[in-house]
Order: structure tokens, then C-alpha cells, then sequence
């Protein structure tokens, strides 16, 4: 039983190491030294030559085989004549010294601890000063930019006038501009239930991060056009290009010109075929027209040349101006303008319907009481005269007024007061712009006036007699 026992435990011992074996992490060195290869010296020897090259794993510099590290992408990027190797998924730095005979050493410049949470981040060099932005890590896609601090050696956050998240590899930057191109979002965290976030949905609106402020500005909308071709893709990959990224869609070479907003298609079937070969586990970079794609069995380089006439320039832009929000400001004010409109043409005729009513009341009343008994007398000797076709002489009018006997000036003044009162009650009446009561000079006599009713006015006025 003991022995059986025994047995156990050691088979159980044995267990427990394998385990802890297998999930032992095990680092990278500080720095390694490796053969100075044809890759190196090509890149070294373009002077002017800034940017990234993405290894492939056949054309990996750090021996990184035994470490926990050996599946990870290494990335050179040349700034100002300076080397420098980033291991994807780290944030590790590594920089290259001058070559020593057939060797170089790249030496570890950071002491980042934390890694994972930067899965295909961009890398990028602005003016001596180290960056990445975006990246995804922990179920999470992020839209954070990052700044290498030399004295820490440690990666800060940069803080953004907005979060803007990254399109994975569409993103790109532009060392001449100092900006980052993002062109449209992929947004994703695992920890939301909303689909939009769940399952990597899209906002198509464009931006660019400009460095020397870190604020994002908004470049408009993701093209209709450039959408639908995105959306019908079969097949992807991404080749770079000193204007932007060359995008393999569909078996076809597109080439994103990000610094001048325009998208060009290959028209041949050989530029093509040699995007498609070469869009996977190959390191390829751009320079002054030309790729070059190192082969590192053979230790040695092809190109490809490309040529203007080679692309065609398509008909629609990368991205487009955003109505979105001037519609939605525009709907709003049309809304608010039509709520003014509705109320004022309300009031409008709640008014109109008051001052019906109350001129309705008003005009019974004035109808019924306006016009004196002498007012009255007066506009039935103009109605009887206007039958006769006649006008009226002044003194049948000082009879009527009962101031026959009365001197000339009061009988001018009544007979004035007395017309003029008939006038404005009328006009007040009938709502309308015209006097009741006219006159004219005698034609035999011009010192000396005649009354009349005015023409159009006869019939309203035996109306208003007769109610009256």
C-alpha cells in the first residue's frame, strides 16, 4: 500500500512540474547582437528614408525561438538616421547600434512590464518622439495614443481632445504632416451587449489626429462608394505606400492616397497578382516608387516599379463631407420654425375670431345706436337726392342741421362736425376705406359747395338707414 502510495505521489509530482513548465513565462534579453543582413544595410543606406517595414516571421531579426515572445511580429521603423525593432503585443523597444563589422546590436531602451493591451497597435515617430495609438487587448478595442517617456522608460498616456477609435490597418500617419489618419472606426468591446460594439460594428466618420496639438479633427464621411467597397471585400491585405496603404480588395489593388483624399485602382493584372502573393508573411517596403521585397533565404531583394500610368484614379474620394450634424440642425430649426409658424397662425385666429366677434357685436350696436336722428335725416336727403340724381345745396343742409338762422361760421362748423361724424362711424361700420359723404364746388358759383352721397356707397347705406 505504501509503495502504491509512493507511486502517486511522484506521478502526481510529475504532473505538477510539466505544468509548471509549460506555463513558465520566460523574458527576452536586454539586448542581442545579430548579423548586420542585407535588410539592415538596404535600410540603413537610404538616407532619406523614413518609416515602417512589418517583418515577416521568415525575416525576423531578434532570435526570440525559446522565449515567450517567439510568436510575436517585429516591426523596424527608421527615423533621422536612428534603427529602431518594436515587438508587437509589448510596447518593447529595441535600437540599433552602428554596425560592427558583420554584426549590430539592438538594445532594449524600455522597461515596459505591461503587454497585451496594444494588439496591433500603429507605430509611429514624430519628431524624435516615440507613439503608438489603438490596439486592442483584454476584450477591448481602444482608441488611446501613447508616448514613449525616455526618462521613465515607460509608455504615458497622451490625453486627446476626443476618443477616436483605430480601423486596425487602414490607419496611418503621415511623418511629413505630423498627422494620423484614421478614415473610419471599428468599434469593439466584448463587455457590452450592444451588437454595434459586440461584434466590431463601424462609425464611418473620418478624422485625423494632428500631433502638435493631439486633437482629433473631423475630415467628414467614410464615401458611399468606398463603403460599399469595403462591405463587398472577399479577400483583404495591406501593402504600405509613402501617401497611404495599397488595399488588396477582391483580387484588386486599391491605393489609399490619405494626404490627398483620392483612391486609385490598378489597372494591370501583373501589379495585381504581385500585391496578392506577397500580402502575407513577406517584408515589403515602399521607397521613391519602387517596393522591395527582401527574400531572406537568398538574402537579397526583388522590386517592382510602380508608374503612374499603372493606377487609375476613381471617381469618388476616400471620404466626404458629413451633412449628418447640418441635418440634424437644420431639422431641428425647421421643426422650431414650424412649432412659431403653427402658434402664430393660431393666435392669428384665435385673434381674428375674437375681433369677428366682437366687431360683429360692435356693429349691431353701432348699427343700431351710431347715427343720430339729424345724422340720420341728413343721409336720407342724400339718398333722395342721389335717386333725382342731384346734388345737395347748402342751404337744404343747414335746414336739416335746424341752423338755418344760425351766422355763417357755427354753420359751417356743424355742418362740417356733422359730415365728418357720418364719415368715421361709416368707415368704422363697414370696415372699409371709403366716405359716405362727398362734395364738389357748384358749377355756377365756385365759392360755395354741394353734397352728395358717393355712388358706390348708396345701397350699404339704405342698409344701415333701415336697421337703424
Amino acid at each position: 500500500m505504501r509503495y502504491i502510495n509512493f507511486k502517486l505521489i511522484v506521478f502526481l509530482a510529475f504532473l505538477l512540474q510539466i505544468n509548471k513548465t509549460t506555463a513558465q513565462f520566460v523574458p527576452c534579453e536586454r539586448s542581442y547582437t545579430v548579423f548586420y543582413n542585407p535588410l539592415l544595410q538596404k535600410i540603413k543606406g537610404l538616407a532619406d528614408f523614413n518609416g515602417n517595414v512589418i517583418l515577416g516571421k521568415s525575416s525576423d531579426i531578434l532570435p526570440l525561438n525559446g522565449t515567450s515572445f517567439a510568436p510575436n511580429r517585429q516591426e523596424l521603423i527608421k527615423h533621422n538616421g536612428k534603427m529602431y525593432l518594436f515587438l508587437a503585443q509589448t510596447g518593447f523597444i529595441f535600437q540599433m547600434s552602428e554596425p560592427l563589422g558583420d554584426s549590430v546590436v539592438f538594445s532594449k531602451i524600455d522597461n515596459t512590464i505591461n503587454i497585451n493591451y496594444n494588439i496591433s497597435c500603429t507605430n509611429f515617430i514624430y519628431k524624435d518622439q516615440i507613439y503608438n495609438y489603438g490596439g486592442y487587448g483584454f476584450w477591448n478595442k481602444y482608441g488611446h495614443v501613447r508616448k514613449y517617456n525616455k526618462t521613465d522608460k515607460e509608455w504615458d498616456i497622451q490625453p486627446t481632445n476626443i476618443g477616436v477609435f483605430s480601423a486596425d490597418y487602414y490607419d496611418w500617419f503621415s511623418p511629413t504632416e505630423g498627422r494620423l489618419y484614421v478614415p473610419f472606426q471599428k468599434m469593439e468591446n466584448k463587455a457590452l451587449k450592444d451588437p454595434k460594439f459586440k461584434d466590431g460594428g463601424f462609425d464611418y466618420s473620418s478624422y485625423y489626429l494632428d500631433i502638435q496639438t493631439f486633437d482629433w479633427v473631423k475630415l467628414g464621411k467614410l464615401s458611399k462608394e468606398l463603403i460599399k467597397l469595403i462591405d463587398e471585400k472577399s479577400n483583404y491585405g495591406h501593402i504600405p505606400h509613402d501617401n497611404g496603404r495599397f488595399f488588396i480588395i477582391n483580387d484588386e489593388a486599391y491605393l489609399f492616397d490619405y494626404g490627398h483624399n483620392q483612391i486609385y485602382k490598378s489597372k494591370k493584372a501583373d501589379l495585381n497578382q504581385f500585391f496578392i502573393r506577397n500580402s502575407s508573411d513577406v517584408t515589403i517596403f515602399f521607397y521613391k516608387g519602387t517596393f522591395y521585397k527582401y527574400q531572406p533565404r537568398l538574402q537579397n531583394f526583388t522590386t517592382w516599379d510602380i508608374h503612374s500610368n499603372d493606377l487609375q484614379l476613381l471617381n469618388f474620394p476616400i471620404w466626404g463631407n458629413d451633412y449628418t450634424n447640418l441635418i440634424f440642425v437644420l431639422a431641428i430649426f425647421l421643426v422650431i420654425i414650424m412649432i412659431l409658424l403653427f402658434i402664430w397662425l393660431f393666435k392669428q385666429s384665435v385673434k381674428k375670431k375674437i375681433e369677428q366677434a366682437q366687431l360683429k357685436v360692435l356693429k349691431t350696436k353701432t348699427v343700431n345706436q351710431a347715427f343720430t336722428e339729424t345724422e340720420i335725416s341728413l343721409i336720407q336727403l342724400l339718398i333722395k337726392a342721389n335717386s333725382a340724381k342731384q346734388n345737395v345745396e347748402i342751404a337744404e343742409i343747414n335746414r336739416v342741421l335746424g341752423i338755418k338762422d344760425k351766422n355763417l361760421g357755427l354753420q359751417k362748423k356743424v355742418r362740417s362736425d356733422v359730415i365728418n361724424a357720418i364719415n368715421d362711424k361709416y368707415i368704422f361700420i363697414t370696415q372699409g376705406e371709403n366716405n359716405l359723404i362727398a362734395s364738389v364746388r357748384k358749377e355756377d358759383d365756385k365759392r360755395f359747395y354741394e353734397y352728395f352721397i358717393v355712388s358706390t356707397e348708396v345701397k350699404a347705406a339704405q342698409k344701415l338707414i333701415e336697421k337703424n
